[in-house]
């Protein structure tokens, strides 16, 4: 998209928004298989230490993805490569293992 002065954006032209960041489309795309936690009102506390204590056990690289809320419940997504990896997880922590989206 050019710039307001018409040009395309010189040594910018291609660089990524936020440099160092990975875009939403590509977590998704490199770590397809979602779970959902639901965050208690007073937070996750020991148990958040016990999820990245899940990932450093399995040596798998912990992906915590954008959340939502929903009802006055926040969200948090953790992403894995692996559907057996994420229904461990989600078993473990009692969250949703959502299916991978559809292209």
């Amino acid at each position: 998209m050019p710039l307001a002065d018409g040009s395309e954006g010189g040594i910018f032209a291609g660089m990524a928004r936020y440099k160092g960041r990975v875009s939403p489309k590509a977590i998704e795309r490199d770590f397809p298989h979602v779970v959902e936690i639901a965050v208690p009102p007073r937070g996750l506390g020991k148990q958040l230490d016990d999820m990245h204590a899940f990932h450093a056990a399995r040596g798998v690289k912990a992906c915590l993805g954008l959340g939502r809320r929903k009802d006055n419940l926040d969200y948090l997504r953790w992403y894995f490569t692996s559907p057996t990896t994420a229904a461990a997880f989600a078993a473990e922590f009692g969250g949703t293992h959502l299916a991978p989206a559809r292209k």
